[in-house]
């Protein structure tokens, strides 16, 4: 079966001059945005670009069966049933101090110690190669994911908390405290003592000013985050009591990744547009402006940005490094090559074929594998894909088996569920449509009967050969069972730009979720029918697939206050989502980092953010 894909790719790869319209190769802005411009058109926590593929090949039911019984306790730590909610924790809680160097490797994603005194080196310059360019420096413009801004982001302000990877809990950051009894009024404390680098503090108005800047700006990408703190009482100057629109059993978890990142009003007032809110002078040289471990230097769009140490950072002994050095590199491959030739001490990357290569050579690698993952979107109020039945052919065309082993040589995961095996939130029951041919021709012939002619459409890709390589084979697959479709392989800023202004009708992206509430976020559609959008549509609902079965579980997920209400709640979205097929899952990809034996520390967030306060090199 291989072989046949493979010829009918190769095919379609001859006839790309007439099939496929590509951009160039050189690196854009993955946000679709010069720096400077002061919108916010950033690039997103879903990750644009390089997807993979997925495996199983049963149908997605008619309807949706009966919940799944909650997993057991072998699936991980669970939420308890306790309404009191206290994360505090002192640094002496945090971990043991032990921190991993060379090839001794620890649980990706561990915070082990946010101490800074254990005798490591210190100084030295760390260059880390980025998946791409941010689109600058205001948080509001960020989506806070690891390959496109939020370790840059962590380092110049910190955070509030920090979300562990591998156990759950939220550790103190900025923030000392948040606590509640109702999971719905909740009393944040912050530490006291810090300044922002222009000297002014880091207080309760500072941070009520920063989520109003969230709420109201321009295009901002977290407002509907900031949008879930419906009041903020300031109690003194370091504790705030806030109340959320509604009992939210998740609601600390905003201040750990998009909101966790806090600004000087005084640097950012300064040039401020009354109109927007947004300051494009502070966007590309944020002087001033954050209370983190690093201090900003220097900025060179799509070549570098330079950050160097805090001497004032509240934490002693921290951060370890003297300086950091961010190097966008868009393809997988270059950036691989360029570890490889010395010039990065720690990189990103998705591709595991590169992945492998690091760890089967011991090299250092720390990796995760997430919930939901990458996927082919596809506009949902768009033709063809407005209709379940387009949308159900092109999921059961694709052999998902087979484009892994074309596309990433058989290395990534490609499951028929939503959410990963192992995770506490897996249904098995909610099954993804696989490979059917027979089932993929039924669902054309009902497609095309209601489009009242035949299916085809244009995709989009980036310039990544790797993508274009997955997304000529998808074309090819569908081609097989008689779908026409082309491709537009594009520079990703271009190819973002498009899918946030709603004229894209098919693209890769990604979407990593720890907690399923993210996708609270990617599907909710205040819908009043199945494929109709009502007002309050998230504005990160990109595919605009809108349900109100979607709406009503992700609330019951979200407003749960035991891990059996929470669960009920993400088994009935996943079951209406494996019936609705909004997008086609193609695989959960490994991500991670791989870094040389000069550098220790490497502890991740929940997005694969990574701590630079705690990594040290020499």
């Amino acid at each position: 079966m291989k072989y046949r894909w493979l010829r009918l790719v190769a095919v379609l790869l001859a006839l790309s001059v007439v099939a496929v319209a590509c951009g160039n190769d050189d690196d854009d802005d993955p946000g679709g945005m010069e720096a400077g411009a002061g919108t916010a058109t950033s690039a997103p926590v879903q990750e644009p670009g390089d997807t993979g593929d997925d495996g199983p090949e049963e149908p997605a039911p008619e309807e949706p069966a009966e919940p799944a019984p909650a997993p057991s306790d072998e699936a991980g730590p669970e939420p308890t049933e306790e309404i009191q909610v206290t994360i505090e924790g002192s640094e002496d809680e945090v971990g043991d101090g032990l921190v991993p160097t060379g090839n001794t490797g620890h649980t990706s994603g561990a915070i082990l110690t946010t101490e800074c005194s254990d005798g490591r080196p210190t100084g030295g310059t760390l260059t880390m190669g980025t998946f791409g360019e941010i689109t600058g420096w205001d948080p509001t413009l960020i989506q806070g994911g690891a390959s496109l801004g939020g370790t840059q982001m962590t380092a110049l302000y910190d955070a509030l908390f920090y979300l562990d990877l591998t156990t759950g809990q939220i550790v103190p950051g900025l923030a000392e405290s948040i606590t509640t009894e109702d999971s719905q009024v909740f009393t944040l404390k912050l530490r006291e003592g810090i300044n922002f680098t222009d000297g002014t503090p880091l207080d309760a108005d500072a941070f009520m000013w920063n989520i109003v800047h969230h709420q109201t700006a321009a295009g901002s990408q977290s407002a509907s985050q900031a949008n879930l703190i419906e009041n903020m009482d300031k109690v003194d100057d370091h504790t705030l009591v806030l109340t959320a629109t509604s009992v939210n059993a998740t609601f600390p978890q905003i201040f750990t990744n998009r909101l966790a990142w806090m600004m000087s009003p005084t640097a950012y007032q300064d040039g401020q547009d009354p109109e927007t809110g947004l300051n494009s002078d502070f966007n590309v040289n944020p002087v001033g402006a954050g209370a983190g471990p690093f201090i900003f230097e220097s900025w060179v769009q799509d070549d570098e940005a330079v950050l160097v140490r805090n001497p004032d950072y509240f934490r002693p002994g921290c951060p370890y490094l003297d300086k950091i050095v961010f190097k966008p590199i868009v393809e997988n491959p270059s950036r691989y090559n360029a570890f490889l030739a010395g010039d990065l001490d720690i990189a990103f990357d998705r591709d595991p074929i590169n992945v492998n290569d690091a760890r089967d050579n011991g090299v250092n690698t720390v990796t995760r594998t997430d919930n939901h993952g990458g996927y082919w979107m596809l506009n949902n109020q768009k033709e063809p894909f407005n209709i379940r039945a387009c949308r159900q052919a092109a999921a059961h065309a694709v052999d998902y088996d087979t484009l892994n082993d074309i596309a990433w040589d058989g290395l990534r995961s490609v499951p028929r569920q939503l959410m990963r095996e192992g995770s506490p939130w897996h249904d098995p029951e909610a099954t993804l449509p696989g490979y059917d041919p027979e089932a993929a021709a039924a669902a054309l012939a009902e497609c095309e009967a209601a489009l009242g002619g035949p299916m085809e459409f244009e995709t989009w890709c980036t310039t990544d050969p790797t993508n274009v390589l997955t997304a000529e084979t998808l074309i090819a697959m569908w081609e097989a069972v008689g779908i026409n479709a082309t491709a537009n392989c594009s520079e990703v800023g271009e190819m973002v730009s498009a899918v946030f202004a709603g004229e894209a009708l098919a693209n890769p992206w990604a979407a990593p979720a720890a907690d399923p509430d993210y996708m609270y976020d990617l599907y909710w559609g205040d819908s009043p029918e199945d494929g109709v959008c009502g007002e309050g549509v998230s504005s990160r609902n990109w595919a605009k697939a809108c349900s109100p079965e979607y709406d009503e579980a992700l609330t019951m997920g979200r407003q749960g206050l035991t891990f059996e209400e929470r669960y009920e709640g993400y088994s009935r979205f996943q079951r209406k989502f494996a019936e609705q097929v909004p997008i086609i899952i193609l695989d959960k990809p490994e991500t991670g980092y791989y870094y040389t034996d000069e550098v220790s520390g490497i502890f991740q967030s929940e997005t694969g953010i990574v701590l630079l306060a705690f990594t040290a090199k020499g």
